[in-house]
């Protein structure tokens, strides 16, 4: 087997100038997502074909404010895949989303799900609970700092609550996502020029029917199409979809259509 080949020119530095001691645990995930965030991105950017280590290795601890520096196996020569290396690339990006965090920049660099912002939140956890304290990611070369990120207990403590409504809106939207449901029409006129819309009931959900809307026109086209193997036209069939409920003081009044199930339709009646 072939020796692992560690490149010690090439370091990402994280240091807490903590002013209390820092809680084991928040520190131990601290460390732990922000090595699932170097992976994700070296996943993300890198082709399968490149064979870039996402791997971030412990070379040294040091005492007084918490310094940990960490390493990477050796990558390829070629491809060049980043200017600076991957190291450099990842803090790059890291700071482009601690920027959004901050509101310095209205869209985040690249989409973040749930579990992405609850690791970003982890990150920063040990210095927002350490007032005064500061945390600082650095990726350098040969000693030299190439590209760094210095984040205070004001901005950590800015970037949590933001976070934690960014995640209050995911937990929001998706408790109002419901999947594979029957849907039967109760009313289907969709003509632009009616007053009265098209309602259909998710019993799943509520036995009175409701408003419909649709994602995309594909989609309501789709539902309007009938299906081959029925001898019964389209609004007699029953309907497998995804949709959003939107609410009004907690009753469904408005259901939007976002996926339809089409080999899944079926005769109600049987």
């Amino acid at each position: 087997m072939n020796n692992i080949e560690i490149d010690f020119n090439s370091k990402l530095e994280i240091t807490i100038k903590n002013k209390n001691p820092v809680n084991l645990t928040d520190l131990t995930l601290s460390l732990l997502d922000l090595s699932s965030q170097f992976q994700k991105f070296i996943e993300r950017e890198s082709s399968e074909d490149t064979h870039i280590s996402n791997e971030l290795l412990i070379k040294k601890v040091s005492t007084g404010s918490i310094m940990i520096e960490l390493v990477t196996k050796s990558a390829p020569l070629l491809p060049l895949l980043w200017e600076g290396g991957s190291l450099y690339q990842w803090v790059s990006t890291s700071s482009n989303i601690i920027d959004w965090f901050l509101g310095k920049t209205k869209q985040p660099p690249q989409d973040l799900t749930k579990k992405d912002l609850q690791q970003w939140s982890n990150i920063i956890e040990p210095i927002v609970k350490d007032s005064g304290s500061q945390l600082i990611i650095s990726a350098t070369e040969n000693a030299t700092v190439i590209n760094q990120i210095i984040m205070s207990s004001d901005d950590a403590l800015v970037a949590k609550n933001f976070i934690n409504n960014k995640i209050s809106e995911i937990n929001d939207h998706s408790e109002h996502i419901y999947r594979k449901k029957v849907l039967v029409w109760y009313q289907t006129k969709f003509d632009v020029n009616s007053d009265t819309g098209d309602k259909a009931i998710v019993e799943d959900i509520r036995k009175s029917p409701v408003k419909v809307i649709f994602e995309d026109s594909v989609i309501k086209n789709a539902m309007l199409h009938g299906h081959n193997k029925f001898n019964k036209q389209w609004h007699e069939l029953a309907y497998i979809v995804d949709l959003e409920v939107q609410t009004i003081n907690g009753i469904p009044k408005v259901y939007k259509i976002i996926k339809y199930y089409e080999d899944d339709t079926f005769d109600p009646e049987y």
